[in-house]
């Protein structure tokens, strides 16, 4: 109410002298009249101004740390996944959106064109290899050949999508199956509202880009009627015991609710005790950009906040939101509809970002062979701003798979971010 108060001068000034001599009635009159000069300039600002301005804490949000997930799409979905497993003993549930499985490129940039995303190989789950990681000690050891806290999965697997094509889909969904011990909710969408023909990306209400494939994308967030991924990755994580209510979701949230935080500072303290990091180069030539020594990842990160987990105490879930290739994080952050559902499920939505610069034109898997991107030991590009999910930050030996592991840099900052969320 300050800003209020301070045009209650102008109008004192206005009739002020009029009045200094008036009768005590005139002056209750002139009373009345202030107030409800006072509740009308409030709403008039409160309705020109930024509804619920950032508050300033970035990412100090006391949330609770026994109730924290992750999720993404693309190679943020392999990311999520790789997340997860590495910290099963922290995050309660993971989903994953149009992602490979877990360990499919094997280090190797061909196996995860050609393999993991194309489809031109059989791809298996890779089960045993997470669990030998667990007992290397590389990722957190598990009980009984299970995680302790990871117990919940969801997967969405577009049957149309042709960039993660449907056997990586089912690589993951088996690879969750047999590593949480419990079968994963799978949504393949379906034909009421064409998303069982969705073409590689997240599926939103407020999605940007057609359902279908058409070669027009821009943002990889698509619409395909009422159809929502955030939500029901949600439900599966949060509720599955109940059905899926689309009431819950919160319609018209303004993108500036969504706030940024400092994400440099993290990184840079991971950089301090980090190896060494495989170079990007120009024209591959052998060494490091500025954004590859940032492993990648942009300065800055966005959260969305809901009105129930603002004040200090709530104590509400906190759940990682990772964005896929070609995508930016706060376009993703704007029309994914995590953010629609947040209030519904008391959890603050945090949207890790990587340094999104240009990219490379037109689907990988339509690529003819003699234009796919071979392995390279000495140059690891990553020209569309994807989550390390194949070991492009990774160096030759003794490097080699830590992308996989709690040592791998990107998931050292999302450990962090995590860390300064639930402080």
């Amino acid at each position: 109410m300050r800003a209020v108060d301070a045009l209650v001068p102008a109008v004192n000034g206005s009739v002020g002298k009029r009045l200094a001599c008036a009768s005590p009635g005139v002056l209750e009159e002139r009373h009345n009249v202030r107030r409800q000069f006072k509740i009308f300039a409030f709403v008039i600002l409160t309705a020109l101004s930024p509804a619920r301005a950032d508050d300033g804490r970035g990412l100090a949000r006391s949330g609770n740390p026994n109730e924290v997930s992750i999720s993404g799409v693309s190679s943020g979905a392999a990311m999520a996944i790789q997340y997860a497993v590495a910290h099963s003993r922290s995050i309660v549930g993971v989903g994953a959106v149009a992602g490979p499985g877990w360990g499919c490129a094997d280090g190797r940039l061909s196996v995860a064109i050609n393999d993991c995303m194309c489809g031109r190989q059989p791809t298996a789950p890779h089960v045993a290899g997470a669990r030998a990681q667990a007992a290397s000690g590389s990722i957190d050891q598990l009980v009984a050949g299970k995680p302790v806290a990871l117990q919940r999965s969801y997967v969405f697997q577009s049957p149309e999508d042709h960039t993660v094509v449907k056997q990586s889909g089912q690589a993951s969904i088996d690879f969750l199956a047999a590593f949480i011990g419990k079968a994963p909710v799978v949504d393949r969408g379906n034909a009421a509202d064409g998303s069982n023909r969705a073409g590689h990306g997240f599926i939103s209400p407020d999605g940007t880009d057609a359902c279908q494939s058409n070669g027009k994308e821009k943002t990889y967030v698509r619409r395909c009627g009422a159809e929502d991924n955030a939500g029901k990755l949600f439900h599966a994580l949060y509720d599955p015991a109940t059905a899926y209510d689309p009431t819950g979701r919160v319609r018209d949230i303004p993108a500036t609710e969504v706030w940024a935080f400092k994400q440099q500072p993290l990184i840079d303290q991971i950089k301090k005790s980090d190896g060494k990091i495989a170079p990007d180069g120009i024209f591959w030539l052998p060494f490091s950009t500025a954004r590859r020594k940032n492993f990648d990842m942009a300065d800055t990160g966005y959260l969305y906040v809901p009105p129930s987990c603002r004040s200090s105490g709530s104590r509400c879930r906190i759940h990682i939101a990772l964005h896929g290739c070609k995508q930016t994080a706060k376009e993703f952050a704007v029309t994914a509809g995590y953010n629609n559902w947040a209030d519904h499920y008391k959890v603050v939505v945090i949207y890790p970002a990587l340094d999104h610069q240009t990219s490379v034109d037109g689907e990988v898997c339509a690529m003819p062979a003699a234009l796919r991107i071979a392995d390279s030991s000495w140059v690891k590009p990553n020209p569309n701003a994807c989550w390390d999910w194949w070991g492009y930050l990774d160096d030759e030996t003794p490097q080699a798979r830590r992308y996989l592991t709690s040592k791998a840099p990107q998931m050292r900052v999302i450990e962090s971010i995590i860390g300064e969320a639930t402080r």
